[in-house]
């Protein structure tokens, strides 16, 4: 007589086992909502995914930097509007003091308007700052990152505009009284040959300024729809189809109920063989 092991019990034990570590796996993406909790589920999705989100991440850390330069331009832009108009107001005095009808006293009138205009050009270029930036106010470059690659860089000028010896429109301050071309003079068309000369170089940083915010602007666009379509890629390597593992949570339920119940009947198996012995002694 020879004794040996209860092999179906010993199976059905081994198919339990089995379930009940794929429903460990459904119930921890379950709990999770990933699919790839560790390295050991999908190697090659894990690296995928790592290197989706990298790239996710710096889409959106470039963004806010873009979304920066919108607002520091059009801080700029409205220094620069203000101060498009107060030159044109200079413009208008200084023609309206070449009226030979004025007599001195006139004159003096509109040149002390103009010295307030150009006083308030003056501060309004110092007060045009974004986060410390005196964008208006000397003659610098601002490096703005852009893209998520080394290289993608896009520099900002700063252009002084204010009353000093390195202002691109130094010029204009010399319309003041005393400054030489003020209107007190006579000489009201060297004055505006100034003024317009100012002018062109304010409407010419402008229409940069303006250039660069379209840029800036299309630029947010095209990264707010490439982040989309990186986070749908991201999420399906990662994220857990939730009515998959359900289903499939239950269905390994079953078989662990089922398999419950064989190996309850493969374990009566021995006690069916010990009495059929028992009959055979008796």
């Amino acid at each position: 007589m020879r004794l040996s092991y209860n092999m179906p019990a010993l199976i059905m034990h081994m198919i339990q086992n089995q379930a009940l570590d794929r429903q460990s796996g459904n119930l921890d993406r379950i709990s999770s909502g990933c699919k790839i909790n560790s390295a050991a589920d999908n190697p090659t999705g894990l690296v995928q995914s790592e290197n989706i989100s990298i790239q996710v991440k710096s889409l959106e850390t470039v963004t806010r930097n873009v979304q920066d330069g919108v607002s520091m331009l059009q801080s700029a832009e409205g220094g620069l509007n203000e101060i498009t108009s107060m030159v044109q107001r200079v413009r208008q005095l200084t023609l309206q003091a070449g009226d030979g009808s004025f007599n001195d006293e006139d004159r003096q009138k509109i040149q002390g308007e103009i010295d307030q205009m150009l006083d308030g050009i003056n501060e309004m270029a110092n007060d045009t700052e974004f986060n410390g930036f005196k964008l208006l106010g000397q003659n610098k470059t601002i490096s703005m990152t852009v893209g998520t690659n080394a290289g993608d860089d896009v520099n900002i000028p700063q252009i002084d505009l204010t009353n000093g010896s390195d202002s691109v429109v130094s010029d204009l301050y010399k319309i003041k009284t005393g400054g030489g071309k003020d209107v007190l003079s006579g000489d009201t068309d060297s004055a505006l040959s100034v003024i317009d000369s100012s002018l062109n170089k304010i409407v010419s940083l402008r229409s940069k300024y303006g250039a660069l915010e379209n840029r800036f602007t299309s630029s947010y666009d095209n990264m707010q729809e490439l982040n989309e379509k990186m986070t749908d890629a991201y999420s399906s390597i990662r994220d857990s189809d939730m009515a998959d593992e359900m289903m499939n949570y239950s269905k390994e339920s079953i078989v662990i109920q089922a398999s419950n119940a064989m190996i309850a009947q493969a374990n009566k198996l021995p006690q069916d063989v010990l009495q059929i012995i028992q009959s055979f002694r008796k």
